[in-house]
């Protein structure tokens, strides 16, 4: 069985010329997905209707298609008001990609506008969850998730029928190995609720649960093309190749 890898690209200018050289790079790698940063641009004003529209054009439809753009708090580089945010977000949706990222935390504004757009555009929500400094456990990832729930239903009062394709990212921080297996725990016990997910550990520490992440139900695991999106990041041939060896005759 093949388990699925996405590509992280950091999109950080508008040159197209560039961007497509380094997507035609990715796409040599035979990703099983791909995911535009562009929390890296240079300038968030550069993230236009235009330049979304050609990037997506560029990756074939049998490869799915993640648009993001981290807030600050979760690794972003911008700072902006939740306005300026929206407007960004708005834009990643508004030309179709299969998947948009969204964080979990996002002011109740920001998830009420973007599921409802993404409903409408039939894009399907990444919901995030980031913590950069310690692993988050099964009990944490399930108060998280039920807490996240509650909002969506009490306070928003989202149709569940716009999010029952969502996928739920929990991605937390390996301090010591035996957080691997703390992760992995947390992945077998998602899965076997049925839920949709993507659950690993970040950092050089938690490379381990990274690799594994598919074989206990997690969706996908990320790698990346040259440059690092996340801590602890390591290239999709490397993890292909580990891959191969665990996995397939």
């Amino acid at each position: 069985m093949k388990y699925k890898i996405c590509i992280a690209i950091p999109i950080k200018s508008a040159d197209l010329n560039i961007n497509k050289q380094v997507i035609e790079t990715a796409l040599e790698k035979s990703p099983d997905l791909i995911e535009f940063r562009f929390d890296f641009i240079n300038e968030a004003k550069l993230i236009t209707h235009s330049l979304l529209k050609e990037l997506v054009a560029t990756i074939p439809p049998k490869i799915p298609t993640i648009l993001t753009f981290r807030r600050k708090q979760e690794g972003g580089q911008y700072d902006l008001s939740m306005n300026e945010r929206l407007d960004v977000l708005r834009h990643l949706i508004e030309v179709k990609p299969d998947y948009i990222d969204i964080e979990i935390n996002s002011e109740s504004e920001v998830l009420k506008n973007l599921i409802d757009l993404a409903y409408d555009n039939k894009v399907k929500l990444i919901f995030s969850y980031h913590d950069f400094e310690k692993l988050v456990t099964y009990d944490e990832t399930t108060e998280i998730l039920n807490r996240f729930d509650e909002k969506l239903k009490h306070e928003l009062s989202i149709d569940g029928d716009k999010i029952k394709e969502s996928i739920f990212k929990i991605i937390s921080t390996a301090q010591v190995f035996d957080d691997n297996v703390q992760v992995l725990n947390v992945s077998k016990k998602l899965s076997q609720q049925n839920k949709k997910f993507v659950c690993f550990a970040m950092g050089d520490v938690g490379l381990l649960s990274r690799i594994l992440c598919v074989k206990f139900g997690s969706l996908w695991t990320y790698g990346s093309l040259e440059e690092q999106t996340a801590p602890g990041q390591i290239k999709i041939e490397k993890i292909r190749e580990i891959h191969q060896l665990l996995y397939e005759n």
